[in-house]
């Protein structure tokens, strides 16, 4: 008979431990499973448990009465932070794709800018080296790769071809593919400051 009232009272006690322990097991789950948080949802969390232990009332006697209600609120609290988290996330992940986006228009802005740059110090360079196999005499004009950057500098200097008109063609072809080749780079340069961000 003693024992069946012993039995009695452990089941009781566990009952009464059980309401208790559930929403802290659920809570010690829920933290378990839950993802990496954002610094609003700690903020969230620290203000609803200022407010909980604001509206608890003090006192030596009164401790077992906050402990249950102090962690009810913090696993309401958890909850309710995961419920208002969801739009959170919702919208970082928005900003996130949306600076994606705009790293990869900025990487194409930058090679984009650096191939036009490089196609004008290509052309200029070509004028350059054209005006210079020009100007020496001793170039042997039959040579293939002599041949090709004169056709190539004709092909590019456009219409600075015929733009100062001198005394001798070799002074004409210096001053006009020299100018053509400044005019490249300049606008090159004004080009590629215009496309980079």
């Amino acid at each position: 008979m003693g024992d069946v009232g012993k039995d009695d009272k452990a089941k009781t006690t566990e009952a009464e431990k059980a309401p208790e322990d559930t929403p802290v097991a659920s809570a010690a789950t829920a933290t378990k499973t839950a993802k990496p948080r954002t610094a609003a949802e700690i903020v969230a969390e620290q203000k609803a448990r200022e407010a909980a232990a604001a509206s608890a009332p003090s006192g030596p006697d009164d401790t077992t009465v906050t402990k249950p209600v102090s962690r009810v609120t913090t696993a309401a609290s958890s909850a309710a932070t995961k419920t208002s988290a969801t739009p959170a996330k919702g919208a970082a992940g928005g900003k996130q794709a949306l600076s994606s986006v705009g790293t990869g228009v900025r990487q194409a802005r930058n090679l984009l800018a650096s191939v036009v740059w490089l196609i004008a110090v290509l052309a200029a360079a070509l004028l350059a080296l054209g005006a210079l196999f020009t100007a020496l005499d001793q170039t042997n004009q039959s040579n293939e790769i002599v041949r090709w950057v004169l056709e190539r500098g004709h092909d590019l200097v456009g219409p600075f071809k015929d733009l100062f008109r001198l005394e001798t063609a070799k002074n004409t072809l210096l001053v006009n593919w020299g100018i053509a080749a400044l005019v490249y780079l300049i606008a090159g340069k004004i080009l590629e400051r215009f496309i980079r961000p």
